[in-house]
């Protein structure tokens, strides 16, 4: 249950880094499938958090570490250049910006990976 509460926190902290540098593929990731993207992306995380046994808390606690890096790093395409949540406009249309838009991918299909490893676990269990 605790750790449940804890995964809401996470999505909320989630959606709030990305909703900070809101872009064009943020609204067709959310308009454009009707809402089904983000459910997707955070409707296994939460539901694991309830759901999962002790032994696959450190998965989660890794899934929400990949998962808000990937809400920071990531960029989104605005109408003057990349949006990045933790730099800023000028920043992140540099090789800074490249730089961190790299972590961002990496860390999220990393994030993907503990998602599905996670998911399965939890058919399994």
């Amino acid at each position: 249950m605790i750790m449940g509460s804890v995964q809401f926190g996470v999505v909320a902290l989630a959606v709030l880094a990305r909703w900070t540098s809101a872009g064009w593929f943020l609204l067709l990731g959310v308009l454009g499938t009707l809402g089904l993207a983000p459910l997707i992306l955070f409707g296994p995380l939460i539901y694991a958090g309830f759901r999962a046994p002790h032994a696959a808390w450190p998965l989660l606690v890794l899934a929400d570490v990949l998962l808000l890096i990937t809400a920071l790093t990531l960029a989104d395409g605005g109408d003057n250049g990349m949006l990045i949540p933790i730099l800023d406009d000028q920043k992140a249309n540099s090789n800074t910006g490249e730089l961190v838009h790299r972590i961002g991918t990496l860390t999220g299909a990393t994030y993907l990976l503990a998602l599905a490893v996670l998911t399965v676990w939890m058919l399994a269990a």
